[in-house]
């Protein structure tokens, strides 16, 4: 499924966390394996070879701090999340639109398999 909201630009060189909340999908069910896509979005201007290589790592977690509202205190939010560590973008790639896809596959029998994704922006630094 399509998230509207897109995540904020990540600049070039930089290093970020992009995270997908599966809590309400989930229901009962827990993550018994995640995987993290990255995809250069059709109809761009930007070669991209291997988009897949941005994924650095990712993380499985039923807890992750908030900031609530942004720039205040750090809140503990329980649930289930993927999370991509993300990066690796170089300045012939600004511009471009990647699509972040989180997958994960449930304890259910049978498995389910839920896909949440969003777009994010290849931006110069401090732009």
């Amino acid at each position: 499924m399509r998230i509207d909201t897109p995540f904020d630009p990540i600049e070039v060189g930089e290093i970020d966390y992009f995270c997908f909340d599966f809590t309400y999908d989930l229901g009962a069910s827990i993550i018994l394996s995640s995987q993290f896509n990255c995809y250069l979005a059709s109809h761009q201007n930007v070669i991209d070879v291997n988009p897949q290589s941005h994924v650095i790592a990712v993380i499985t977690a039923t807890l992750i701090a908030v900031r609530e509202p942004p720039g205040a205190v750090l809140i503990n939010q329980n649930g289930n999340f993927i999370i991509g560590q993300i990066g690796g973008f170089e300045n012939t790639m600004i511009g471009g639109t990647y699509i972040l896809e989180a997958t994960a596959t449930t304890n259910d029998s049978p498995a389910r398999v839920l896909k949440l994704n969003a777009t994010v922006q290849c931006v110069g630094i401090n732009e």
